[in-house]
């Protein structure tokens, strides 16, 4: 009984898996995938007869459009409808290499801006005339214009005809002075330039040092500009960081220049004088008969030009003295300091110290970027840790005094921006204070009594010139526009 109870069991088992597999319960799986195929076979039918039978995106009318597109536009050009499309002129054109854009005016007219660096032909490139052009152009201008005065920041228009061609072009060079380019008569372009009617005043200015020859300039009532043009006539006797002392003063007399009512910049000093400890110093300016240069002298006709400057820059002052038992900054050890260090701001023009040769130029180990310059008498000078050289100098080029050599850095074994100058005498450094050089020839013996005449006129107007601090500063005096020049004239 037990057998055949088990043998029961195991049969109602076998039997409940055959019914679940072949019964009712097929049906609606068969129904499911049926239905699933009848999909797929729609599916196939539609895409047959999307790429086979119908018109335009059949197979073939695909690349018969493809071939009719290139055929249209060519080899290499695009048939996209945003290609097509022309886009509106910018109001601005761009100007490569980060230079200042150009402002389109209106038609055929170009404004722009001179940019760092920029060269004439460059910049008229960049407006997009042709090379014939623009050459033809430059050579219209050079009769009037001295492309060396070109600096960033000159405005510049150009005008072209509906042919393309320039018919007028116009450089402001300053507040006073530009230079344009239009077509003659026949059609060929004439360079003319125009010159500001401007005015020449002598200013008196005089007044005690206080803190600095800055601060007492201005205290003067004139623009700190005339600083730089002070410090210049004094740069062969005075270092003004060192010689200067509070109660020292000072008397000038100085051509500006101004434009109606605006001052413009300052000209020559025609007369200076400055009294201290360090001595009293006077300079006339003096032009012989058939010189229209003139030059700078004392009181006694002698030139004030000698072999080598005072200092080498302006606005310097003196860190490090020649001194042979030193504690090198960077090395901290005993080591002979072989020249004289000028801390100034990097970038500062550094000059040559006397007329020379540039015998070396280029990076030297520890003194940085480094010029050497060979003079007259045995005498060679060194000047270290420049940041950067002066453009368009190599060795074997002859500079005169005064002319720019490089700019205060700090390459090399430098602890901060200053400039070192090494003089050297016979191949051995020597300290510079300890030189006596030579001065360039005085008044001839001919113009003296020219020369007596003019400085005892204005050795009295200096006399008369109270050196009190003004009440008020001199409206009139103001500060040169952004721009201008104000480089010492001779």
């Amino acid at each position: 009984m037990a057998s055949s109870s088990l043998s029961g069991k195991r049969s109602r088992r076998r039997g409940a898996t055959s019914a679940g597999l072949t019964g009712p319960g097929m049906a609606p799986a068969r129904r499911g995938n049926l239905a699933l195929l009848v999909v797929l076979s729609v599916l196939v039918l539609v895409n047959l007869y999307v790429f086979l039978w119908r018109k335009g995106t059949s197979v073939p009318a695909v690349q018969e459009a493809a071939r009719a597109a290139a055929a249209m536009t060519g080899p290499g050009l695009t048939s996209s409808p945003a290609a097509r499309t022309e886009a509106p002129a910018p109001a601005v054109a761009s100007a490569a290499g980060g230079a200042t854009p150009l402002e389109v005016a209106s038609a055929g007219t170009i404004d722009g801006q001179i940019g760092k660096g920029d060269s004439l032909g460059r910049v008229l490139r960049r407006s997009g005339l042709a090379a014939a052009d623009s050459d033809e152009l430059i050579r219209a201008l050079e009769g009037v214009l001295d492309f060396r005065t070109i600096r960033d920041g000159q405005r510049f228009r150009i005008e072209r005809g509906g042919d393309g061609r320039v018919t007028q072009f116009e450089l402001v060079l300053s507040k006073v002075a530009t230079v344009r380019a239009v077509r003659d008569p026949a059609g060929a372009l004439v360079g003319l330039a125009d010159q500001a009617a401007t005015r020449i005043e002598v200013a008196e200015v005089a007044g005690v040092i206080d803190s600095s020859l800055y601060a007492a300039i201005k205290a003067a009532g004139e623009s700190t500009q005339l600083v730089a043009f002070f410090v210049d006539v004094f740069a062969y006797d005075l270092d003004f960081y060192n010689d200067t002392h509070d109660g020292d003063a000072f008397r000038v007399l100085v051509e500006k220049e101004y434009k109606d009512q605006e001052f413009l910049r300052y000209k020559r000093i025609l007369a200076a004088e400055y009294a201290g400890r360090a001595g009293t110093f006077r300079v006339f300016h003096f032009a012989a008969a058939g010189d229209t240069k003139g030059r700078y002298f004392d009181d006694k006709g002698a030139s004030i030009e000698r072999s080598l400057l005072k200092t080498p820059l302006k606005f310097a002052r003196v860190s490090s003295k020649f001194d042979r038992k030193r504690m090198h900054p960077v090395l901290h050890r005993v080591k002979a300091h072989l020249g004289v260090d000028y801390a100034a701001p990097t970038g500062t023009p550094v000059w040559a110290a006397a007329d020379g040769k540039i015998v070396s130029r280029g990076p030297a180990g520890g003194a940085g970027n480094l010029v050497v310059l060979a003079h007259d008498g045995g005498l060679s000078t060194l000047y270290m840790h420049l940041s950067k050289f002066a453009a368009g100098q190599k060795v074997g080029d002859r500079v005169s005094a005064k002319t720019v050599i490089g700019y205060v850095g700090t390459t090399g074994l430098s602890t901060g921006p200053h400039l070192h100058l090494g003089v050297k005498k016979n191949g051995a450094f020597v300290d510079p204070a300890t030189l006596a050089p030579m001065r360039r020839p005085g008044v001839g013996k001919k113009d003296l009594p020219a020369f007596r005449a003019q400085v005892d006129q204005m050795q009295a107007r200096m006399a008369a010139m109270s050196t009190a601090p003004k009440a008020a500063v001199d409206p009139s005096a103001g500060e040169p526009a952004a721009g201008a020049d104000v480089d010492v004239e001779p």
